[in-house]
């Protein structure tokens, strides 16, 4: 099969880059990371994820539900919108841990409010959950794709698994084998000319496809911003995360109170958190010269890239927040998982005209956990509230 065939639909699909690799070069890069992988769960810092080590037999060996599988095709999809938030010294200048950018972004206000038009206090979305729900737009692209290849072989029956991020295959061990990055140390995977805001679809095939060139690939060398930056010191260096502490973990995975010595470290991020990619030297000034290419990942197709707090915090049916989020990876949390986000988001936000939001949720939920995190937030923002007017 000519490989420039493969190509044309690629980009004609919106894919912002892509690798052939055999099978084999796969399997030796999940070797090596289900030893990783093992010894993480062992530490716990899978945390609340109890279906990873359950799921890692089959993620670690994709032959076990594909057993003919000979070549992967491994694509990448831009996400970030064009705000990019570059820090820090230009890409090429690698100062250590500490420097003056690193510190002032470390130090920054805690729930320093994001804008918005009509002036009411919002909660900061993931870049990449502020389109719409990339699993089912990149499936589809996918198995069109694995139709494609059907559709080019006659002397052979093509068979096809394809994946994104959901199924029980380690896309990143794979982008990495087909040459699309390297594990940095906030454990991304990161393209080195275009930075890690980015995701990830495969193709699994019994075909055997002509495997693309790959480039060497750098590393984090001694950086450590994303680990000095990390709000909750979830980093742990060589690309380990603690889960437990993790922001992005505790507000999307995990179904239970976010930690209250965590909360305040939680800051306005209302779901995910973007910041060990931020401070990351090779996406500076990457987000705004890469293009979205899909239109459905676009923030403007989505939820974009703030919540208005009061809207989030008056939500009291499931049906209304299907009814706002369905078709978004803000469904992940569920409607309790965005309402605790979003009390910690208000403890956080110094606005002292939530508290009276808060309240009314306290007296129209049945939730314990919605009640305490309502309760927290208005006792951190009573300290806010003019002397003399502080409740008790």
């Amino acid at each position: 099969m000519n490989k420039s065939d493969i190509e044309k639909i690629i980009v004609s699909q919106g894919w912002s880059f892509y690798g052939i690799t055999d099978y084999a070069t796969v399997q030796k890069k999940l070797q090596k990371h289900k030893e990783v992988f093992d010894e993480w769960v062992k530490k716990g810092f899978h945390a609340g994820m109890d279906y990873l080590p359950k799921m890692a037999e089959d993620r670690y060996d994709p032959r076990r539900k594909f057993s003919d599988v000979r070549s992967v095709v491994v694509l990448g999809a831009w996400y970030a919108d064009s705000d990019g938030r570059p820090v820090g010294d230009p890409i090429g200048d690698r100062p250590s841990a500490g420097t003056q950018s690193v510190n002032k972004l470390i130090n920054s206000p805690i729930g320093s409010p994001i804008g918005s038009s009509t002036g009411s206090p919002t909660g900061e979305v993931a870049r990449y959950a502020r389109g719409r729900d990339y699993h089912k737009v990149l499936k589809k692209k996918l198995v069109e794709l694995s139709e494609f290849l059907k559709s080019q072989v006659s002397s052979l029956k093509c068979e096809t698994f394809v994946s994104v991020d959901s199924g029980p295959v380690v896309d990143r061990v794979m982008a990495e084998a087909a040459g699309l990055g390297f594990f940095g140390n906030n454990s991304c995977l990161i393209n080195p000319s275009r930075g890690s805001y980015f995701f990830i679809g495969s193709v699994l095939t019994n075909l055997e496809l002509e495997s693309t060139s790959k480039n060497r690939m750098p590393n984090c060398g001694t950086c450590t911003r994303c680990r000095d930056a990390c709000p909750t010191g979830a980093l742990k260096g060589g690309g380990v995360v603690d889960a437990n502490r993790c922001i992005s973990y505790l507000t999307i995975e995990n179904k239970g109170p976010i930690p209250v010595e965590l909360r305040k470290a939680v800051g306005n991020r209302l779901f995910g958190c973007d910041k060990c990619q931020e401070v990351c030297l090779y996406n500076q000034g990457r987000a705004k010269d890469q293009p979205i290419l899909i239109d459905q990942l676009k923030p403007e197709r989505g939820v974009g890239d703030c919540l208005d707090l009061r809207q989030i915090l008056s939500i009291r049916f499931d049906e209304e927040f299907l009814k706002r989020f369905a078709g978004t990876a803000l469904m992940r949390a569920k409607r309790l998982g965005l309402l605790r986000n979003a009390c910690v988001v208000a403890g956080n936000s110094g606005d002292k005209s939530l508290i009276s939001v808060l309240k009314k949720l306290i007296a129209e939920t049945d939730d314990p956990m919605i009640r305490e995190h309502a309760e927290w937030a208005i006792d951190s923002l009573k300290p806010c509230l003019p002397a003399g007017k502080r409740e008790s």
